[in-house]
């Protein structure tokens, strides 16, 4: 395998962009990188001249793995697999196309069965694709990898779990030790940025309790204690699955009202408020990693997200001691619709770090 560092300012193209893995790579290598990430679409091969004005392709579309014994399922995804590549370099060839290949491969690899023999199969037929035209190769050794957006009941026990828990539908479990990796690590192996996945070796059973402990307190608008990286990244893949409206109770008297906005345990945080002329728009960004909540104090305001890589809107329309959380990787802005000032009060997870403002800006 030739090494080779990802260069400023590159284009890069992903196959399978709209799939989970291949969502947040273009995220990844778009806003964190600042690289231009080309959009092949679905059907990729349509619209394989474009890689001739790109300087790396990574390939992630595939067929996900099939552990049952179900043998066409998993002849499926052996053929399925196998039959990308070929079709991939095939069309390569026919445009006359040299380009550095990064694949997504699986630690499948090692375990003796048709999902991870496809892998390597693709992967040889990339590789010698490259060797022929003397580009770069590479292949990864994807772990078991979690984050937002994932589909329950597919490849990862995490999407299932919060995705039940949240609906309130029975989750099975045992104690198996199984490594995790979060996809944004993952991301910075595939960058070259550092050789070894950041794993998290993690007993299902404990990670169904904890997963249940941040329903618990999140259901109540509680935000739950974090204790390590891994915890804040499980919690942010729990709250995709989760609606980030909030309607607190008023305590009122002949003093006046009391609203409690915001209960942690035990997370750094940090609390400011702004005040918005009538018919001004703040925002228009994204974080990838930040907790946040916005609440108004005084005023009526529309507060509008959209899922980063999606044409969707979501918006709400909230006014006193109403409370909205910023799912990660949603622009948003805050509008004042009222016709008097608006007063909001915003309250993060982490103290705002000027070296490392995890900070987007993309209009909504």
């Amino acid at each position: 395998m030739q090494v080779f560092l990802i260069r400023n300012n590159m284009k890069i193209a992903i196959t399978g962009e709209t799939g989970f893995l291949g969502y947040h790579l273009t995220q990844y290598y778009r806003w964190i990188k600042e690289h231009d990430v080309i959009k092949l679409g679905r059907n990729y091969l349509d619209n394989i001249s474009l890689l001739k004005d790109c300087d790396l392709l990574i390939h992630c579309a595939g067929i996900n793995k099939d552990m049952s014994k179900n043998m066409l399922l998993q002849n499926n995804a052996y053929h399925g697999n196998v039959t990308l590549a070929e079709e991939l370099v095939s069309a390569l060839h026919v445009h006359g196309i040299s380009i550095d290949i990064k694949f997504t491969s699986s630690t499948q690899e090692d375990n003796n069965n048709d999902y991870g023999d496809s892998k390597i199969e693709a992967g040889k037929i990339l590789k010698n694709y490259c060797k022929e035209k003397n580009t770069k190769f590479e292949s990864y050794k994807i772990p078991n990898i979690f984050g937002p957006f994932g589909k329950p009941n597919y490849n990862s026990f995490i999407n299932t779990f919060c995705y039940n828990i949240v609906n309130d539908i029975k989750c099975n479990y045992n104690n198996a030790t199984v490594p995790l990796s979060y996809v944004y690590d993952v991301a910075k192996v595939l960058d070259n940025q550092t050789t070894d996945y950041n794993i998290t070796n993690v007993i299902v059973s404990d990670t169904y309790y904890l997963l249940k402990r941040f329903h618990n307190d999140y259901s109540q608008g509680i935000i739950p204690k974090l204790n390590t990286e891994f915890e804040k990244n499980l919690f942010n893949t729990y709250r995709g699955f989760t609606t980030p409206n909030f309607k607190f109770k008023k305590h009122s008297d002949d003093r006046g009202d009391l609203v409690e906005l915001v209960k942690g345990k035990g997370s750094e945080t940090q609390v400011f408020y702004s005040t918005t002329k009538p018919g001004i728009t703040r925002g228009d960004h994204f974080h990838f990693g930040k907790v946040e909540r916005f609440c108004v104090l005084k005023g009526k305001a529309k507060i509008s997200m959209r899922k980063v890589g999606d044409l969707e809107k979501i918006h709400y329309i909230i006014h006193d001691n109403e409370v909205v959380d910023m799912p990660i990787l949603y622009t948003h802005n805050i509008t004042n619709i009222g016709d008097e000032d608006l007063i909001c009060v915003f309250w993060v997870n982490e103290i705002f770090d000027i070296s490392n403002p995890d900070t987007y800006f993309e209009k909504v």
